[in-house]
């Protein structure tokens, strides 16, 4: 549509505009804290953790640590097993100043009143449908009265409800089972589910006779998940110059690993950190627009995604407070770090269904 992109741009001024004239008014505002906390789930296979995404790009290279050594100050890595119910609680407790979070365990912990604001966005992640083969599951329809297990109050619950949804079917229409992905890996080698749904670790499974007939790859982008980079409202008030180093730094590593070559080089050294073979990271995004996956904006389809996902979250009971979407972002932060690192070309705007918007002049 021709107007979009107008639009858009106005939206995107007003927002860093309002964001900027906040970080430039705090009078009480300082360069940066003597540590700084942040929080990832943990999706190593081996004794080391292992941050997911930027975060791991950022961790692996210490390159927020070298960003505010000549400040003094620390950077503390937190690790957590439990994804995100724990490092809610982890926000809740005050423990935390940013975390990479799944958006369900997001909108869960803003709906629960923790005071965090989006920075940056992660998305087009696909996940898997594993299954036994005595379950005869070759379709997503096949799944009705199956026994499933599933992740419940992360990133993978909403993805089924998206995936099952497209074929007119509900988490009602199944026998779900709540349990994390270790448990749910075992319960299904051992028979007693029939399926479970979850990241590209469930390709492991194939070498034990475990089958996976489906997954996002073959539905629309609004199936897949998407993540999060948020901060505490509090730290950004107090500390916004810091704030800025840390978003900088991962936009700068987006640029960076979008580029197929060095994406080759990031699933290496992914595989090397984490215990994750790069072969299966290879087949989880062959074919997937980088570019896209990449793009740190809170752009349309991010803001509708995540709108989309509160009223989903709604109507399965997950929250009880739905809350304004549209004021949980703190857009200023990764529109200054384009224009600081001269990325502003580098990634078009999406809209909602994931299609790039031409932007004016372009």
């Amino acid at each position: 549509m021709p107007h979009r992109p107008a639009v858009t741009t106005r939206m995107r001024r007003a927002c860093t505009a309002l964001g900027l004239a906040l970080l430039t008014s705090l009078a009480h505002a300082e360069p940066a804290p003597p540590v700084i906390r942040i929080g990832a789930p943990d999706l190593t296979t081996t004794a080391k953790p292992y941050a997911p995404g930027l975060l791991g790009i950022a961790h692996e290279r210490q390159q927020l640590e070298q960003a505010f050594a000549a400040q003094g100050v620390k950077v503390q890595w937190h690790f957590f097993r439990g994804a995100g119910p724990a490092i809610n609680e982890a926000f809740a407790n005050g423990q935390l100043d940013f975390a990479f979070l799944g958006d369900l365990a997001a909108i869960i912990g803003r709906a629960n009143g923790l005071d965090t604001r989006v920075l940056l966005a992660g998305r087009g992640t696909n996940l898997f449908l594993a299954s036994t083969a005595q379950a005869n599951i070759h379709r997503l329809q096949d799944l009705k009265g199956k026994r499933v297990a599933l992740y419940r109050g992360t990133a993978d619950q909403l993805s089924l409800g998206r995936a099952l949804a497209s074929v007119g079917l509900s988490e009602r229409d199944l026998k779900v089972t709540n349990l994390d992905w270790s448990a749910a890996n075992a319960a299904l080698l051992a028979g007693q589910i029939d399926a479970t749904w979850s990241n590209y670790n469930l390709l492991t499974l194939r070498a034990k006779g475990i089958e996976v007939p489906v997954s996002t790859k073959t539905l629309p982008l609004t199936a897949t998940t998407q993540a999060t980079l948020v901060g505490s409202g509090a730290f950004l008030a107090k500390y916004p110059e810091a704030t800025q180093t840390v978003v900088n730094a991962l936009v700068s590593d987006a640029a960076w690993v979008q580029q197929p070559e060095h994406y080759q080089q990031y699933l290496l050294a992914q595989e090397q950190a984490s215990g994750i073979p790069a072969a299966l990271a290879r087949e989880e995004s062959a074919g997937a627009n980088l570019n896209f996956r990449f793009s740190p904006r809170l752009d349309p389809f991010i803001r509708a995604s995540l709108a989309d996902s509160v009223a989903q979250a709604e109507q399965l009971r997950l929250i009880r407070h739905p809350f304004d979407v549209q004021a949980w972002f703190a857009s200023a932060f990764v529109e200054k770090a384009l224009v600081d690192l001269h990325l502003q070309a580098t990634w078009p705007d999406y809209d909602r269904d994931g299609q790039a918007i031409k932007q004016p002049g372009s």
